[in-house]
C-alpha cells in the first residue's frame, strides 16, 4: 500500500505531467474468442486501472475517457476505399482471427476507434507542456498500413495521430519507438518517404523489408533475455535520439518481449521490462521530449502486470516489481470493502464521464430498491465488486472469458444472481445464487434482544461445467460437475455485502455434511446443540478425507453405535456472525455449555462408521 507521500506525488504528476487515457468500450469481448490467442486478456486496461485505483494512486476523476475516433481522422492516413472494406465480417475476421459470421463489427471498430481516440488525445496533450507523459492504456496498433490492416490492428493510430498533429500545424521532429517483439510494419510502410518522423525497433519478428526514410531496426535472436536485450537498447537508442533530437516521442511498449508469451519468444524478466521502460522514458527527459505511451501487444499473464509497474514507476518513481506476499484472502477482502465507495456499488452507470466503475468495465447500477439486490447493489455495482474483489480474475484463470452477471431482486423472499461466462466459444453457467435479506428471533440470552437481521444464502452453485471429475478432483454428493474453487471467495464475498448493511451476520441452512465446511470454522449453528452434535461427528470423522466422509454420510455407512441406525444429517441454520452481539453470544457460557453438553451426550452415544451398511428399514 502506497503512503500518504507517494500517493500525493501521484496526484500532483496526474495534475501536472503525468495524463492517463481510457475507455470502458476498449474492451471488445468478441476477441476473446480470436484462433491467433485464445482467451486473450481483453480487459487489460481496467486491470491496470484496477490495480493503481486498489493503491490509492488513482482516482476516477484522473483518467481521461478517450473520444471517438473521427472519420475525418481516420481518413489522415486511410484511403476510403480501405475504410469501407474495414466494414465487412470478412475483413475484420481476417485481422483478428475470426470466423465471419463470429465478427461483431460495430463493437470491435468502436473499440479500435476509441484507442486511436485515446493516442490522438494524448498526443494533443503532451505537446502543451514541457515534459509532459501520455499513457494510453490502448493503441499500439502498429500493423495497420494505410491500405491493409493485420495482426489485431484495423486503423494505425500514432500515424493517425501524427497525421493530426501536422494537419494542425506541428512541424518539429518525431520519433517512434517501437519495442514490441513484432515489428512494426505499419509505421515503417506509412513514413516509408517521411523523414519528419524517424522509426526506430527492437524486435524479434520480421513483418516487411520496406525501409522508411529515417528508420533503424534492430532484429535480435530467439530466446534474447534481459542482459542482451538493454545492452542492445542502451548501445543504440540514445545515439537516435542524439541524430533526429526529437520533441515528440511514441513509445509503443509492447509486453509481448516477456517470457512465456505465446506469440513472442523472448525471456525477458517483468524486471527487464521495467528497466527498458524507465530507459525509454529518461532518454526522452534528458532531451525534454514529450511522450505517449501505448500498449500494443502482450500474451502472457505477466503483461498487464508489467504495464502496471510502468504506470505506477510514471506517477511515483517507485520502480519495485508488484510480488510482494499476499495477505490473507480475509485481510484482503477487508481491505478491498473498506476502499469501495457506496456510489461505485449502486451507480447508474449513465453519466459519459469516466467513474470509478469504468475503471473496471461496464460498472452502472439502477437507481431504485426494486432494481438492487439486498436493496442495494446494482447488477453493475455487482460487477465492479466481483472485478475490484479479484473473483472475476479467479475466473478468468480457468480460461473463461466474457463474464456476464445478471439479477433478479423483484421477489424479496428470493433475490436470485448468476455468473455466466464463455470458454471454447460456449457459454456456461458457472454460478448460481439465491440470497435474501431476513428476519428471525434472536436466542434467548442475546442482548440486546432484537430480531436478528441476516443474509441469508437461500442457494449456491458454483460449478465447472468444462471440467471433468477425477481421481484427484472426485465429485460431492449432489455435483453435477467440478467446482470451480471460489467457495470461500464467495462467502467473503456475501459477508462484506453484511458487513457493509449493518446486518448481524449471514446465515446459511448447509444441507450435506460437507457443506457445513465451506465458511470455514466460524460458521456456527445457532442452536447449541445441534453445533454440539456436529463437533462430536466432525470428530468421529476426521479421519477421512471430507469427500470419503460426505460419501458414507450420503451412504447412510455413519452410524450410532447403540442401535445402528444412520446418523442424519440436520441442515439447521449456520451462522458467520458480524455484529458484536452476535459474536459475543457465542462465545458466551450461554452458548458454550449447552453446546458443551450435547458434545458429550453425542460422545457417549457413540458413531460408528461401517461401509456398505444395509440401508434401516422402512
Amino acid at each position: 500500500m502506497s503512503t500518504w507521500f507517494v500517493r500525493r506525488r501521484a496526484r500532483r504528476r496526474l495534475l501536472e505531467t503525468v495524463g492517463l487515457w481510457y475507455h470502458p468500450h476498449y474492451k471488445a469481448n468478441a476477441l476473446a474468442m480470436t484462433s491467433r490467442v485464445p482467451g486473450i486478456e481483453v480487459a487489460r486496461g481496467e486491470q491496470i486501472l484496477g490495480t493503481l485505483a486498489v493503491e490509492r494512486l488513482i482516482q476516477p476523476k484522473h483518467v481521461r475517457p478517450a473520444p471517438l475516433a473521427t472519420p475525418r481522422e481516420l481518413a489522415l492516413v486511410h484511403s476510403e476505399s480501405y475504410l469501407d472494406e474495414t466494414a465487412r465480417p470478412t475483413a475484420l475476421g481476417r485481422i483478428f482471427g475470426l470466423e465471419a459470421p463470429e465478427v461483431e463489427v460495430d463493437p470491435i471498430l468502436i473499440a479500435q476507434r476509441r484507442q486511436v481516440g485515446g493516442t490522438v488525445e494524448a498526443a494533443r496533450w503532451v505537446i502543451q507542456g514541457a515534459g509532459r507523459t501520455g499513457f494510453n492504456f490502448g493503441g499500439g496498433f502498429h500493423h495497420a498500413e494505410p491500405e491493409q490492416g493485420s495482426g489485431f490492428c484495423v486503423y494505425n493510430d500514432v500515424a493517425i495521430a501524427i497525421a493530426s498533429l501536422r494537419r494542425h500545424g506541428y512541424d518539429r521532429p518525431i520519433l517512434v519507438i517501437d519495442l514490441d517483439y513484432h515489428q512494426g510494419n505499419g509505421n515503417i510502410v506509412t513514413f516509408e518517404n517521411d523523414p519528419s518522423v524517424r522509426t526506430y525497433s527492437v524486435h524479434g519478428s520480421v513483418w516487411t523489408h520496406v525501409e522508411a526514410a529515417d528508420d533503424e531496426q534492430h532484429l535480435l535472436p530467439s530466446g534474447t533475455g534481459d542482459a542482451e536485450y538493454l545492452a542492445k537498447l542502451e548501445q543504440t537508442l540514445p545515439r537516435c535520439f542524439e541524430a533526429h533530437d526529437p520533441a515528440l516521442t511514441f513509445y509503443i511498449a509492447g509486453n509481448d518481449v516477456l517470457e512465456g508469451d505465446r506469440l513472442g519468444d523472448f525471456t525477458l524478466s517483468r524486471k527487464g521490462v521495467l528497466a527498458r521502460d524507465r530507459f525509454v522514458v529518461e532518454c526522452a527527459r534528458e532531451r525534454q521530449c514529450a511522450v505517449v505511451v501505448t500498449l500494443a501487444g502482450g500474451y502472457s499473464k505477466d503483461a498487464w502486470r508489467a504495464s502496471t509497474d510502468f504506470a505506477r514507476w510514471l506517477l511515483t518513481d517507485d520502480a519495485r516489481i508488484s510480488a510482494e506476499p499476499r495477505p490473507s484472502l480475509r485481510e484482503h477482502y477487508a481491505r478491498i470493502a473498506a476502499q469501495l465507495e457506496p456510489h461505485e456499488l449502486q451507480q447508474s452507470g449513465s453519466s459519459w464521464e469516466i467513474t470509478a466503475a469504468d475503471l473496471m468495465g461496464d460498472l452502472a447500477a439502477p437507481r431504485y430498491g426494486s432494481s438492487r439486490i439486498l436493496d442495494y447493489y446494482s447488477k453493475h455495482g455487482l460487477e465492479f465488486a466481483l472485478e475490484r474483489y479479484g473473483l472475476l480474475a479467479k475466473v478468468r484463470e480457468r480460461g473463461f472469458v466474457q463474464p456476464r452477471v445478471t439479477i433478479d431482486p423483484a421477489d424479496r423472499e428470493r433475490q436470485h444472481g448468476t455468473l455466466h461466462a464463455t470458454k471454447n466459444g460456449r457459454e456456461h453457467l458457472l454460478v448460481d445464487v439465491v440470497v435474501a435479506r431476513t428476519s428471525m428471533p434472536a436466542p434467548e440470552s442475546l442482548l440486546p434482544g432484537d430480531d436478528l437481521e441476516l443474509i441469508s444464502i437461500e442457494w449456491m452453485m458454483l460449478q465447472n461445467p468444462t471440467e471433468s471429475f477425477s481421481l484427484r478432483n472426485p465429485p460431492w454428493p449432489g455435483q453435477d460437475h467440478p467446482g470451480l474453487g471460489v467457495g470461500e471467495e464467495a462467502m467473503l464475498l456475501i459477508l462484506q455485502g453484511a458487513k457493509r448493511l449493518g446486518l448481524d451476520g449471514v446465515v446459511n441452512h448447509p444441507s450435506r455434511y460437507h457443506i457445513a465446511f465451506i465458511g470455514g470454522d466460524e460458521f456456527l449453528f445457532l442452536d447449541p446443540a445441534t453445533q454440539g452434535r456436529f463437533d462430536a461427528l466432525r470428530t468421529a470423522l476426521r479421519s477421512l478425507d471430507l469427500t470419503e466422509a460426505a460419501w458414507m454420510m450420503e451412504r447412510q455407512e455413519v452410524r450410532w453405535a447403540d442401535d445402528d441406525t444412520p446418523v442424519e444429517w440436520l441442515p439447521e441454520d449456520s451462522v458467520f456472525p458480524v455484529s458484536a452481539r452476535l459474536r459475543t453470544y457465542f462465545g458466551s457460557e450461554s452458548y458454550e455449555e449447552p453446546r458443551a453438553r450435547s458434545r458429550a451426550r453425542t460422545e457417549a452415544r457413540g458413531i460408528s462408521l461401517k461401509p456398505g451398511a444395509p440401508a434401516p428399514p422402512a
